[in-house]
């Protein structure tokens, strides 16, 4: 694998990268990278109101992470996974669905009123997977007609930051990870002290 750490000329990544690796190092990395998400969503993709959530499928639940408007959208909401249009256009095939009027947003989301309601009639939906499993969405509404393909092409840009915003909240304890594929639960021995020399 090339050591290829300096951006290319057609390099379209919209991150900048020694911003990303000072936030991942900082306090705090999950909410602040995060917050640098949002700022490139809303540059890049026109983003008007961004939802996340988390999912678990040994429950099949699904649970808000974070939210641009906590009145109408409350962070914390459990909801069951049940088949629907949004469990089977995003969850399911763990693929980004893109509408850019209010039929499109109807056909996806139940509460397609509310959203109308908020001034918004188009949406965005982009899964965070990693290890082949779904391990989040980030959920963009705009006004009518803008998440056609170019701002869709662009949002998606931001994939590696939104899979890195998801696996920061969502990082197993450090006693259990391993960077080994065989090693899946690390023994628990003696815990070892450790002398200077």
């Amino acid at each position: 694998m090339p050591n290829d750490l300096e951006p290319r000329a057609n390099d379209a990544n919209p991150y900048d990268r020694a911003q990303v690796a000072q936030l991942l190092a900082g306090a705090d990395a999950a909410v602040n990278l995060f917050a640098y998400l949002r700022e490139g969503l809303a540059r890049d993709a026109d983003c008007g109101l961004l939802t996340a959530l988390v999912y678990d499928f040994d429950d099949m639940t699904s649970c808000r992470v974070f939210s641009e408007d906590r009145a109408a959208y409350p962070v914390g909401n459990f909801k069951a996974l049940v088949p629907g249009p949004y469990f089977e256009r995003v969850v399911k095939p763990r693929q980004h669905w893109a509408s850019v009027d209010l039929a499109g947003v109807a056909e996806l989301f139940f509460d397609w009123e509310k959203i109308r309601d908020l001034g918004y009639e188009s949406s965005l939906n982009i899964p965070a997977v990693v290890n082949d499993t779904l391990i989040g969405t980030v959920n963009l509404l705009a006004v009518r007609g803008t998440y056609q393909p170019a701002k869709v092409e662009a949002a998606l840009r931001w994939q590696p930051i939104i899979n890195l915003c998801f696996l920061l909240l969502n990082q197993p304890a450090g006693r259990a990870a391993s960077f080994h594929a065989d090693v899946t639960d690390l023994p628990k021995g003696k815990v070892e002290t450790l002398r200077s020399v």
